[in-house]
């Protein structure tokens, strides 16, 4: 193949394009993780107090991030939370603070966020293979139901451990209160979070396979040229 400097200089563009759009997606990513967490630490202020478990809007704000966010941001996103809450933010739920919140008794729940947002943002992946909306919805919905139960579980097992209940006691006080709630909950989580992928569908970071499909082809059309 003959040498061609504007071949050249036309591969070193779109190098340069590339990375600027790679800098660029970062920066929207640690963006939208930074906006997920600061939503997630106001939802935590609103609390219905109960015996020995408050109900709150943590895990209806956990369910939207996970159905909006890739499974590993929504999972940075959930680690963020929890670490300025340790070192003393008042992100907790009643704006609780301390890295004893989460080796009390409801630490567990804080927790299991991280579980309940990596089983939400991983079977909700499967919604991106059904055209439907309403199988979009069904699956979306599955899948924070899926989540918040394994959440309701882990927080259990932690209450009885730490708090010294029996399962039984624990289950009557940590999930079994929070099951209708948890459920209405799930259903808003996917019906807020697929409403919101789609008001965002053009935004980059929620159309990364087009995205990335785009791209490919692009540098396959350069690589022709060339």
């Amino acid at each position: 193949m003959p040498f061609r400097k504007e071949n050249v200089l036309k591969c070193s563009a779109f190098q340069d394009i590339k990375q600027e759009d790679m800098t660029n997606n970062k920066v929207q990513r640690l963006a939208i993780i930074a906006i997920s967490t600061a939503f997630l630490a106001v939802a935590s202020q609103l609390t219905i107090p109960l015996p020995l478990v408050p109900l709150t809007l943590q895990t209806l704000a956990v369910g939207i991030m996970a159905t909006l966010l890739k499974p590993l941001d929504s999972i940075l996103a959930i680690c963020l939370y929890l670490m300025l809450g340790a070192i003393g933010m008042p992100v907790f739920a009643g704006g609780a603070a301390g890295f004893g919140v989460i080796l009390g008794p409801t630490g567990g729940f804080l927790i299991g966020f991280l579980l309940q947002s990596q089983q939400v943002s991983l079977l909700g992946q499967t919604a991106f293979m059904v055209k439907s909306t309403r199988g979009k919805l069904i699956l979306y919905s599955a899948a924070n139901i899926i989540g918040a139960a394994w959440c309701l579980a882990l927080g259990t097992v932690w209450l009885s451990l730490v708090a010294r209940l029996s399962l039984q006691a624990a289950f009557k006080s940590g999930f079994l209160p929070f099951i209708i709630p948890g459920l209405v909950k799930a259903i808003l989580a996917a019906l807020i979070g697929y409403a919101l992928r789609r008001a965002l569908k053009t935004h980059p970071y929620f159309a990364a396979a087009p995205a990335k499909q785009a791209e490919k082809v692009e540098e396959t059309e350069v690589a022709e040229k060339v």
